[in-house]
């Protein structure tokens, strides 16, 4: 299995992203400032922190999943590292 992992960030690592930027908007819904968002070939998930979890939850478009950014909750690196097989 393969994932697609997508920060919201730009190549310069600019706090404020021009719109041609905005990858996460484009491919969840998510307008937030701060997400991380893992697509496998069965799932799509974005990571967010408290300030955004009804945004997300309303902007996501179906399919998609919100996972929160807090204790005792995977990260978005436990789930890819546990979904995909080595190699």
């Amino acid at each position: 299995m393969t994932a697609f992992v997508c920060f919201h960030m730009d190549a310069h690592n600019s706090e404020y992203l021009a719109a041609c930027d905005e990858r996460i908007a484009f491919i969840s819904g998510f307008t937030g400032s701060n997400g991380v968002c893992v697509v496998t070939a069965t799932e799509a998930k974005l990571w967010t922190d408290g300030r955004y979890y009804l945004q997300a939850e309303k902007q996501l478009h179906e399919g998609w999943k919100m996972e929160k950014m807090e204790a005792g909750v995977p990260t978005w690196f436990e789930f890819v590292a546990a979904s995909l097989t080595e190699g």
